[in-house]
């Protein structure tokens, strides 16, 4: 019998804990900001700009902020700082009043924020690749944790003021960087080769285009994160309801992270990043169509597919590509592509959600289509065939 290296159990559960708290405030922010900002007296089309400008500074500061942390060797100093940075700046948006003062506390906010879920990815495969833990078993108390935060904040949001979304996320980010500090810094060597060329690396054509399938698939989610709890809201249902709807989804997502290391020996990471796509197509299709309970919780399921398969597949597609020295440059590169791809849905989906709202989760498909095709065009121009040699 194999006993487990108990230092390897103690590292595990603090990137673990990692997870946890800064999917906390994803519990929260994701279902219910857009209502916070509601209550604030925005409009649908100002909800949408300030939702899509976080995801538009991402873009830049994301992939800076990884690669400073890259050239100087410090991932959990940099997760420390800029979660604790983002922590304070959240707490911001209690005071602010009118729409100037709340975006000008969102760009606070995303300057730092958008680094931290990179960041701690590359943290968490360099955990893996030191023989530490398990990439889907570290990266599930993300999931449990943002299920806990939405259950809890709907049930709360019924009786208290909606104050409570900012605040709760400020307290979980605090504590998610004060935890961070007593992480270690990995050593970040390369045991092997990457699967695909590291001579371009990062301007590979058919590694950006697998990136930007991926971003197409997880970007596909703006509707539903910026209108989908006020679409329900729209049609009656309470906040409760609304909490269970979205952590529906996330409990089919936590069982595919249990299962990532299976998955991923049968599965190639594009056709996992597949998979998303073509459920996207059947959910967003679907949304609008979809009212009663029953069918609506049977739908939410397909989100471990559209979010979960496609994350662990743009993870792992990144990690066989590129090597471990350059692994939060890379990641925050595809958080750039995501963030994108999910600032240009949210903008878009703002106008076409006041029109109608069943246009803005069928451009949502549409995305998905287009990711299709791209996965296509790179299977073709054999990315698929390299990944599954290497």
């Amino acid at each position: 019998m194999v006993r487990a290296n108990p230092a390897s159990f103690a590292l595990k559960r603090r990137v673990g804990l990692l997870f946890a708290l800064q999917f906390l405030a994803m519990g929260l922010f994701l279902p219910y900001f857009a209502i916070f900002l509601s209550d604030k007296g925005l409009t649908d089309a100002q909800i949408g700009l300030v939702l899509a400008t976080p995801l538009a500074i991402r873009i830049v500061c994301g992939p800076v902020i990884a690669a400073i942390a890259d050239r100087f060797g410090r991932r959990s100093a940099a997760i420390s700082i800029v979660c604790v940075i983002s922590g304070v700046a959240v707490a911001g948006f209690l005071p602010a009043q009118g729409f100037v003062q709340i975006l000008m506390v969102m760009i606070a906010m995303a300057i730092f924020h958008g680094a931290i879920i990179p960041l701690s990815d590359a943290y968490a495969m360099d955990t893996v690749r030191a023989g530490e833990g398990d990439y889907g078993r570290m990266r599930l108390w993300g999931s449990v944790a943002f299920m806990i935060a939405t259950l809890a904040g709907g049930a709360a949001l019924e009786a208290m003021s909606s104050n409570l979304v900012p605040l709760a996320m400020a307290v979980a980010l605090v504590a998610c960087g004060l935890m961070a500090q007593t992480l270690p810094e990995l050593n970040r060597s390369d045991p092997a080769q990457p699967a695909l060329p590291s001579a371009r690396g990062l301007r590979e054509p058919l590694f950006l285009a697998v990136l930007l399938a991926a971003a197409l698939v997880q970007g596909s989610h703006a509707a539903y994160y910026s209108f989908g709890s006020l679409y329900w809201r729209g049609q009656g249902i309470g906040e409760t309801a609304i909490g269970v709807f979205w952590v529906t989804g996330v409990v089919v997502e936590v069982g595919l992270f249990m299962g990532a290391t299976r998955l991923g020996m049968r599965m190639p990471p594009m056709g996992m990043i597949a998979l998303g796509a073509l459920a996207g197509v059947v959910r967003w299709t679907l949304f609008p169509l979809l009212t009663a309970p029953a069918a609506v919780l049977a739908m939410q399921m397909l989100h471990g597919f559209t979010f979960g398969a496609a994350h662990l597949g743009l993870v792992a597609f990144i990690a066989a590509s590129i090597p471990a020295r350059r692994a939060a440059t890379a990641q925050g590169l595809g958080g750039t592509f995501v963030g994108l791809v999910t600032a240009l849905g949210t903008l878009v989906s703002g106008p076409l959600y006041g029109a109608d709202p069943a246009y803005a989760f069928w451009a949502m498909a549409m995305a998905c289509v287009l990711s299709g095709l791209l996965l296509a065009f790179a299977a073709v121009r054999g990315a698929g065939r390299t990944l599954r040699e290497g």
